[in-house]
């Protein structure tokens, strides 16, 4: 894949799944900023140290790579790692928004609002922040590759807890199926994975290590993100199940429902077409194609082609 030459960020690569993603854009030849403060799975910062390893593990395979220890939670620091890359390589191409962090455990009985918001900080803030950090330097390249990092955390373990680390995931699924539906106008795709592989967050339960550790190997998880981040990806907004040597897309979907109905109880008396059949399910490509849908099995009537419901977005 053609990220040959290429300038990545990838935040979060000191360890784990985003060392892998480093590696292999650096293996492939592109110019990677290794971006970690060295941080614990609960929020507090560290050093660089760890950034600073797998940049000189680059290096001493013939690659070529920097590190950096900003916070990506905080927009000036996501100002100042993109300014850094740029005075040094002379552009941004690709970013990896992989930071991101279990949180300290919480009940959902006995919520810590605070380890919660600092979930939300880094994953979806975080990430936020660096797509807006570099957006006005791929919009004028009329290029940029954004690859987003979600989870099937997000289909439902039943686990309980504070689900921070679920919510922050489904941000991220959304603000790829929505940015990247519009930052295709600028020449810049974005997309996201739902990665399967083993790290130290996957260990901190047993069940979790088990099934992490003997089935999803790490490095699997990166050809998948080299190909979302290479010149010939075909897609933005998109998601994909990544792990074992196996990518799938991941969407949502819907099905035709119970319509022309006015109480409760007449829902719950038609619950099964309400809940849908398999062999019915319909999966709208945007928001408006399900809006369509909707209107069309509910009332008989067409909606009328629109382009982001009649509202133009803009950069400014």
């Amino acid at each position: 894949m053609s990220v040959k030459g290429r300038v990545a960020i990838v935040t979060g690569a000191g360890g784990g799944l985003g060392r892998e993603y480093a590696l292999l854009l650096a293996a492939e030849g592109a110019k990677v900023v290794i971006n970690d403060y060295g941080g614990t799975l609960e929020g507090q910062a560290g050093t660089p140290a760890r950034a600073q390893a797998v940049a000189d593990e680059i290096i001493q395979n013939g690659g070529i790579a920097i590190a950096d220890g900003h916070d990506v939670s905080v927009k000036s620091d996501t100002i100042k790692l993109v300014e850094k890359t740029v005075a040094e390589f002379g552009r941004v191409d690709i970013l990896v928004n992989n930071a991101g962090i279990s949180g300290k455990p919480s009940s959902h009985a006995d919520l810590d609002g605070e380890s919660f918001m600092r979930v939300i900080e880094i994953a979806v803030l975080g990430s936020q922040y660096m797509t807006s950090a570099v957006w006005k330097v791929m919009e004028k390249q009329n290029y940029g590759r954004i690859v987003n990092i979600a989870s099937d955390a997000i289909i439902g373990f039943g686990a309980g807890g504070d689900c921070a680390y679920a919510a922050s995931k489904g941000a991220m699924f959304a603000v790829t199926r929505d940015l990247g539906r519009f930052s295709i106008t600028k020449g810049i795709l974005i997309n996201c994975i739902l990665p399967s592989g083993a790290s130290r967050m996957g260990d901190l339960s047993e069940g979790s290590k088990m099934i992490t550790r003997t089935f999803f190997e790490t490095k699997k998880c990166a050809p998948m993100v080299v190909a979302l981040c290479s010149e010939e990806c075909p897609v933005s907004g998109e998601c994909f199940a990544t792990g074992a040597g196996r990518s799938a897309r991941m969407t949502l979907a819907t099905f035709p429902g119970h319509s022309h109905e006015e109480t409760a109880k007449g829902f719950l008396d038609h619950w099964s077409e309400v809940y849908g059949k398999e062999k019915d399910v319909f999966i709208p490509k945007d928001t408006l194609d399900h809006v369509r849908y909707g209107v069309k099995y509910a009332s008989g009537l067409e909606v009328p082609e629109l382009s982001g419901f009649g509202i133009v977005p803009t950069s400014e």
